[in-house]
Order: C-alpha cells, then sequence, then structure tokens
C-alpha cells in the first residue's frame, strides 16, 4: 500500500517538473500600439487585441506595411491574422520587410493610430581581443574565474526522465 503513494507522489512530483516546462512559450506577448518588437531566430506569438479599434472592437484581420511608412502609397507587404489574440511572427513571416506595421480590420479598415514597428533582434558581436605588446610580471598574481553559463535542461528530457521513473516503480510494484 505504501509503494502506491509513493508511485502517486513521484507522478504529482513528475507532472510539477514538467508542466511548467512544457508551458514555456505559450503564453502570447500583449502588444500595445507603437510598440517596438525585435524579431530574432525563435518564432513570437503576439496578443494584437489593443490594436483594434477601441469603439466598436472589431478584430484585426491584417497587419499591413506601406513604401516609406505612408499609408497613402502602395501596400508592400500584407500578414494576414487569422486570429488576433494569438499571431505567430518570424523571420520568415517579415522575410526582411522591417519596419512599421499597420493594423487592418475588415470592418473597420486601416487603423492608423494602431501600429507596431517590426526590427531585426540584434546579434551578438564577438568582442575583439589584443594582445599587449610589452608583457610585465606583476608582483602579485591574481586569478579571475569566470562563471560559466548554464542553460535549463530540455522540457522533453524531463518528461521522458520523469516518465522512465514512473516506469520503473510501476514494474517494481507489479514484482
Amino acid at each position: 500500500m505504501t509503494s502506491r503513494y509513493l508511485l502517486v507522489i513521484l507522478a504529482v512530483l513528475a507532472l510539477a517538473l514538467v508542466v511548467p516546462a512544457a508551458a514555456q512559450e505559450t503564453i502570447p506577448r500583449v502588444v500595445q500600439p507603437g510598440e517596438t518588437i525585435e524579431v530574432g531566430s525563435e518564432p513570437l506569438v503576439l496578443d494584437l487585441i489593443n490594436l483594434r479599434d477601441q469603439d466598436t472592437f472589431n478584430p484585426v484581420t491584417e497587419l499591413r506595411y506601406y513604401r516609406d511608412d505612408d499609408p497613402n502609397k502602395q501596400v508592400v507587404k500584407v500578414i494576414g491574422v487569422p486570429n488576433d489574440d494569438r499571431v505567430t511572427i518570424g523571420t520568415q513571416t517579415l522575410n526582411g520587410q522591417y519596419g512599421r506595421y499597420y493594423a487592418y480590420s475588415d470592418e473597420d479598415g486601416l487603423l492608423q493610430q494602431n501600429s507596431i514597428i517590426f526590427t531585426p533582434a540584434p546579434t551578438a558581436t564577438p568582442t575583439e581581443t589584443t594582445t599587449p605588446t610589452a608583457t610585465q610580471t606583476p608582483t602579485e598574481t591574481v586569478t579571475d574565474t569566470a562563471t560559466a553559463t548554464t542553460q535549463a535542461p530540455l522540457p522533453g528530457l524531463i518528461a521522458i526522465a520523469a516518465i522512465g521513473i514512473c516506469g520503473l516503480l510501476a514494474a517494481t510494484q507489479k514484482r
């Protein structure tokens, strides 16, 4: 009977470890009008509800990019928005067309006051190392220890480990 309780406790513990890791990137980022959004290699999930017309609250159906950021000029790119509370934007979505995108609604038309700016995310640049021309012998040796950056284990690895532990416990319980 106690092994059953142990199995339940370990299963709950495994779920407590797996659920936060699995839900890490599922919450959309709420976007405000005029906000600048950096788009990198990872796709972003955006909530565009605040770009709606505040009087009618009709959904945003498109994001439009105009030549020279002028809505009176030609439309250069249109991003379809099937669901304005969960839109995925990545570098492939923009295809190099960074700049100001205006919200558009089929019912309300162009919402000029509601725009967002997409910019490319900055890339890491390596720091230049220089070697001194003259080597001096210091009187006191000071060693700097650099802390290594660590990465969290993958959520899938945690889930596999938790399932494996539960399977082992279930197998030992049957014996």
